[in-house]
């Protein structure tokens, strides 16, 4: 089984349901079911042919069948009597008027569904599973709900079973659907492009309808398959917002609408292609994921709840807080293609010099590879190149207590490589239209078996044969022609392979780490989070534009899971240059490393560097495993910080991002201290660097300060030049 369900399966595994007879009466008496954990509340209405849920917040102490009545509405003018309820997977033939939850087809026949909800299972309160079935279509639908033991978050996924004992069954639609509340009246979802990547956009859910339709085969840059709808206004710290994310890393729709009785929902679900998915009798389908978080403390809060949550439940992201985050270098923004074994060996004694504890081989090491145009496919050491193989650098990596990580892109192969010219049937494609190539390579098709065969045994053989504890996992294009041989559309069955391949890495390697990397953040989602454990979050490392990268990542995934690095002076991708105190400032908040040529440095930027580094070791178990804060400041500004858990212990950063309009900026007012508690606060970051800067580092020293006065006074902050960032950590004394 596939990893990405497992965690919150563990709920329901044990809620079983006996056989259902197709035709059936509903046999569910109970109105309604109460989910509920030490925070949450989750009521399903079982009132009609299919659940519905109505509410999710905050814990609820008791509810009677009775307050029911307070959610059901009187007959809309010109409408039906009977109010159409937003079921998790709506319908035409109750009514619905809205966008279909979900369509099936078998033939020209049973072109719509009309499922009953059969039998209803709850064996322990955070957990419910639910079967209807359709008699005409003899379909059958498995709803699964889950509650984490604590938090403010829901799990929701459906499986569609074909009945049929000899007739194949089309899905064209699956789309679990959600209702807003009607106190929410704005949306924020994240877009952006590559380079440029988690741009938070807010919306007015006045609107009629908003959708947007990914088909780009991975999440893509302009965002994974999330929304928040919130109260409006919504500020960083107050305000009520519910989060809703579809844990997928391929094609998807995301929709807000409006019905003309008032009422709205959200519909999440896999974007399916005409025939994408026909099951055949007895099968299944099972649909991704769709986590709900909520909170009443603004965008602040629901971090913190996204955070716990995932930090929780995805076993690869649990086991990071058993192992210290280790400072990487990665050799691409150093060296590109221009790589030999001498150059390497060079580097990685320099990097050891500095700190670093992990040192990653990018691109440009494989066979016959000295630009983008060829190899990709051939996974084996370019003997020109490294006359030694891996092996040296790999030895050198252990010498100075270092591991040794590679960058590899499985899923896509050059047509100018050994592997085309041997399998050119292996690419997916549309025939008879020309193969579309993209940054001079075509996509593998993973769903066929000897595709997958021939890429884990590549990837087995560097792994056995190497100490290599890390890999840089890259997919660079996106998917055109998601045709496979036969000519149907396997965009849908591509991602499931994408998915069993690494699970099959990862059951056969557990000691490698993987990074998803797509062009930069062209795949962040919790789909692909069940296997890995770190993202790119953007291929940018220009600090100005990082801030704001991170600032959007960070809404939904911790800082352990965000890579950010160090690169050179002048940012290869906008030609911008910023001192090498800010760069390293932007990249402390994440899982920290260096991406620029170390060879070039003078002794005060080297000085500076292995400064960082150890500042950075001394405080990212605090980073890595705190709660974050996310504070409002003028749009010329940003702030944010961390707290530990106990309140003893905090970290906080304010970046100026423009001139500012004043002379002196609005007074800092940290968030999340303990108002009881004294605290000594440091200015940590930059090195003292002007008259302003060592005053205000002086007075702050002066004696502690009390979390009150800190959260409700605040404090003055110097005077700073733009593109400029402060760090400063906070210890209950």
């Amino acid at each position: 089984m596939l990893r990405a369900w497992q965690h919150s399966r563990d709920l329901v595994k044990n809620l079983e349901i006996g056989p259902i007879t197709m035709g059936s009466d509903n046999s569910v008496t109970q109105p309604f079911y109460h989910l509920t954990n030490a925070d949450t509340s989750v009521l399903v209405d079982c009132r009609q042919r299919l659940p519905a849920i109505v509410y999710v917040g905050s814990r609820l102490a008791s509810v009677e069948e009775a307050d029911l009545a307070l959610v059901d509405r009187h007959e809309a003018p010109a409408s039906l009597p009977t109010e159409t309820p937003i079921a998790l997977l709506p319908d035409a033939t109750s009514g619905w008027l809205g966008h279909p939850g979900i369509a099936v087809r078998r033939g020209r026949q049973g072109w719509q569904l009309h499922a009953v909800l059969l039998q209803v299972s709850q064996s322990q309160s955070a957990a419910l599973v639910l079967l209807a079935a359709c008699s005409v279509t003899q379909t059958r639908l498995r709803f699964e709900l889950a509650l984490p033991a604590a938090g403010r978050a829901l799990s929701v996924r459906v499986t569609i079973t074909n009945d049929s004992l000899s007739d194949t069954l089309s899905l064209d639609e699956c789309n679990l659907t959600l209702p807003i509340p009607d106190h929410l009246e704005g949306f924020t979802d994240l877009s952006g492009r590559w380079g440029l990547e988690f741009q938070s956009q807010g919306h007015s859910l006045t609107q009629i309808e908003y959708s947007r339709e990914n088909r780009t085969g991975r999440s893509s840059h302009r965002g994974a398959a999330s929304v928040i709808v919130h109260e409006t206004p919504l500020s960083e710290s107050q305000g009520q917002a519910l989060a809703c994310h579809l844990a997928w890393s391929g094609n998807h729709r995301v929709r807000i609408e409006q019905l003309t009785d008032g009422r709205r929902y959200c519909q999440l679900g896999e974007l399916l292609a005409p025939e994408e998915i026909v099951l055949q009798p007895g099968t299944t389908y099972s649909s991704p994921t769709v986590w709900c978080v909520f909170s009443s403390e603004g965008l602040s809060g629901l971090s913190r709840q996204w955070h716990r949550l995932i930090r929780e439940q995805f076993p690869t992201v649990a086991a990071l807080q058993h192992k210290p985050r280790p400072v990487q270098l990665n050799t691409w923004e150093a060296l590109y293609f221009d790589i030999n074994e001498s150059t390497l060996l060079h580097l990685i004694e320099q990097a050891a010099q500095l700190g670093v504890e992990r040192f990653v081989l990018d691109d440009g090491w494989f066979a016959g590879r000295n630009d983008d145009r060829t190899s990709l496919g051939d996974w084996w050491a370019d003997p020109i190149k490294l006359p030694g193989g891996l092996a040296p650098l790999v030895a050198a990596c252990k010498q100075f207590d270092m591991e040794f990580g590679l960058w590899v892109e499985p899923e896509m192969v050059n047509p100018d490589s050994e592997l085309y010219r041997c399998h050119p049937e292996w690419v997916l494609h549309h025939d008879p239209s020309p193969r579309m190539v993209a940054r001079n390579q075509l996509v593998l098709d993973l769903a066929r078996p000897e595709v997958q065969a021939h890429l884990f045994e590549a990837l087995a053989a560097l792994l056995n044969d190497h100490d290599i504890r890390y890999l840089k996992w890259d997919m660079n294009r996106d998917i055109h022609q998601a045709g496979n041989a036969l000519g149907y559309p396997t965009s849908s069955h591509q991602t499931h392979g994408f998915y069993r391949l690494l699970d099959r890495v990862k059951t056969a390697f557990p000691h490698v780490e993987i990074e998803g990397c797509a062009s930069g953040g062209g795949r962040v989602d919790c789909g692909v989070l069940s296997y890995v454990s770190r993202f790119w979050p953007s291929d940018t490392n220009d600090a100005l534009d990082r801030l704001g990268v991170q600032q959007g990542f960070s809404l939904f995934y911790p800082p352990e899971l965000m890579g950010c690095h160090i690169g050179p002076e002048t940012c290869h991708l906008t030609g911008r240059q910023h001192t090498l105190d800010f760069r390293g400032g932007v990249a402390f908040w994440g899982h920290l490393g260096i991406e620029m040529d170390i060879r070039t440095l003078d002794e005060r930027d080297q000085s500076t560097l292995m400064a960082l580094i150890q500042l950075h070791k001394e405080h990212r178990q605090l980073l890595h495993g705190g709660q974050a804060q996310r504070l409002e400041r003028p749009t010329e500004e940003m702030a944010w910080g961390v707290v530990s858990g106990s309140q003893q212990e905090a970290l906080f950063g304010h970046a100026q991002l423009a001139s500012a309009l004043r002379p002196f900026p609005v007074r800092y007012r940290f968030q999340g201290l303990d108002a009881r508690a004294q605290y000594q606060v440091r200015c940590i970051w930059p090195p003292i660097d002007s008259d302003y800067l060592a005053e205000h580092a002086a007075a702050l020293q002066a004696r502690p300060l009390s979390g009150d006065v800190l959260m409700q006074l605040g404090m003055t902050l110097p005077i700073r030049k733009p593109e400029s960032l402060l760090i400063y950590h906070l210890s209950a004394v």
